[in-house]
């Protein structure tokens, strides 16, 4: 497979003297007339080189030649015994890139110029996302910032990127791309990305284990995966929101987007705190960082905010929630289809909600999928498809538990499998609309409601079974014990169970 160069100059991901001469142009006040074959002459100590043999060091394409290297080498050397050698060339380069910098310079008004400082900022947060840099030489950095040790700090910068940086390294075009694109934004590093693939491919059924020891560690994505395993309750069978938080907050800290909208969704929804003018300022808060880091949770997140106004400052105001709704859309996110089509659907433009949830069922979306199917079999937006309505439904019905809508088992179980549907040559099947009741039933009320009336008619049917009679108590109970249960719902279960002797079951009237 054909590899081609990363350039080492264009993101900041990669601690090299590509990115510390992008760092110092960029943060110069003379960036206009800052040419990096001048700031590579002051460091090597040289006075002729070709810009395009420069260039070919900035962007990573050519190894430093040895003469250069060699240079500094000696300069290191030299450093460990007298620190002051380096102060004509960080002179040079603080005059280069602050036109206020005092006439002589010193070691002490370098650490303190804030030009110097901000530079060293940047350049300890590329340093952070390099793969190669050792863990010793990262915390000597992070010593140095903390101390004000700008000099030192530059120093260590510039050794590393002549001595140490390898330069050129090769990957795939393509998947360097998609993967600088991703994390350019953010402070997670490639080799926090390779840690957690390599626990993903080599640990098998024992992957847990290894994303639990890497999130121990601090890697943002194994910290993403354990926390997102807590709200599903996938680690002790209930959802754990406050230990979710910790591992989210860990993972935000490095500007992981969708971890940061995680955190604002558990403000959002209470999980966190009790949803005060706070907490849902909190949210919105993470929900704007997650924009920024262009997550596209988050502007379907900001477009519910709108479409509510339940934020403090936050006036609803829909068309700012389509606007929301139709960036996030771009990105993919099935939510906002559905968010989109059912604000059209609300304004009974049946085509265009049709279109965007016909979107979200193509893209996988359970909930879509269930309304697209509840579309074609009502005729909504053309005659009835029942063939197109089954289709529909069963994709719904075969998504994975956490996303999962119920309401796709109860439409097959109710309009194809409960009577049978002969138009489209489905045979009555009672077990299996039984089935699709039962499963859909912790969360419908309906479907309790219809294993009600099948067992009624079973035990009716079967010379009043106490078999049958036993697990229509036991559905009269559930449905008692829910909280949806009302005197409506009462009413039209005694209505259909009339002819029962009311003594034999448990049904509370009104």
């Amino acid at each position: 497979m054909k590899k081609n160069f990363i350039r080492l100059n264009i993101n900041d991901n990669y601690l090299s003297l590509g990115n510390f001469f992008r760092v110092l142009k960029e943060e110069s006040n003379n960036s206009s007339s800052f040419w990096q074959s001048d700031l590579f002459c002051i460091i090597f100590n040289t006075d002729t080189i070709a810009d395009s043999t420069v260039n070919n060091y900035c962007t990573g394409f050519r190894a430093i030649n040895s003469t250069y290297k060699n240079y500094i080498k000696n300069l290191k050397n030299e450093y460990v015994q007298n620190q002051n050698i380096l102060l004509p060339i960080f002179s040079k380069i603080l005059k280069l890139v602050d036109i206020n910098a005092p006439s002589k310079v010193t070691i002490d008004n370098f650490n303190s110029n804030e030009k110097i400082y901000h530079i060293c900022n940047r350049l300890y947060t590329i340093s952070k996302n390099d793969s190669e840099l050792n863990q010793k030489l990262s915390n000597t950095l992070y010593k140095n910032l903390q101390n004000r040790n700008l000099y030192n700090f530059m120093a260590e910068v510039l050794f590393y990127t002549v001595l140490d940086k390898k330069q050129p390294i090769f990957i795939d075009d393509n998947l360097n791309n998609i993967i600088e694109k991703k994390i350019y934004d953010t402070n997670i590093s490639v080799k926090d990305i390779e840690d957690f693939i390599d626990i993903q491919l080599t640990s098998g059924i024992w992957s847990i284990r290894g994303i639990y020891e890497l999130a121990r560690k601090g890697n943002p994505f194994a910290c993403f995966e354990m926390a997102s395993m807590e709200c599903y309750g996938i680690i002790t069978g209930t959802a754990r929101y406050e230990k979710a938080y910790d591992y989210y907050k860990i993972a935000a800290k490095a500007n992981h987007p969708t971890a940061n909208w995680a955190i604002g969704y558990l403000y959002y929804e209470g999980h966190i705190g009790n949803k005060s003018k706070k907490d849902m300022c909190l949210a919105f808060k993470y929900f704007n960082k997650a924009r920024k880091l262009n997550c596209a949770n988050t502007y379907t997140s900001l477009g519910n905010i709108f479409l509510a106004g339940n934020v403090p400052h936050i006036k609803k105001n829909e068309e700012k929630a389509i606007k929301m709704f139709e960036i996030s859309a771009t990105m993919g996110h099935t939510y906002a289809f559905n968010n989109l089509g059912k604000i059209y659907e609300d304004r009974n433009n049946l085509k265009l909600a049709f279109d965007y949830y016909i979107k979200s069922a193509n893209l996988g979306d359970s909930w879509a999928q269930n309304k697209v199917g509840e579309f074609y079999r009502l005729g909504k937006i053309d005659t009835i498809n029942l063939q197109k309505a089954f289709e529909y439904y069963t994709l719904s019905s075969e998504s994975p538990r956490f996303t999962l809508c119920n309401w796709s088992k109860y439409n097959l179980a109710k309009y194809f499998y409960k009577d049978g549907c002969m138009e489209i040559g489905i045979h009555k099947d009672l077990n299996k609309a039984i089935t699709l009741f039962d499963e859909s039933s912790c969360e419908l009320i309906e479907s309790l409601e219809e294993l009600i009336y099948i067992y009624y008619d079973l035990y009716l049917k079967n010379n009043r079974s106490d078999e049958y009679l036993g697990k229509l108590n036991n559905y009269i109970d559930i449905i008692e014990r829910n909280s949806k249960y009302n005197d409506v719902l009462a009413n039209r279960i005694n209505e259909k169970l009339k002819d029962l002797k009311r003594n034999s079951l448990k049904i509370k009237l009104p």
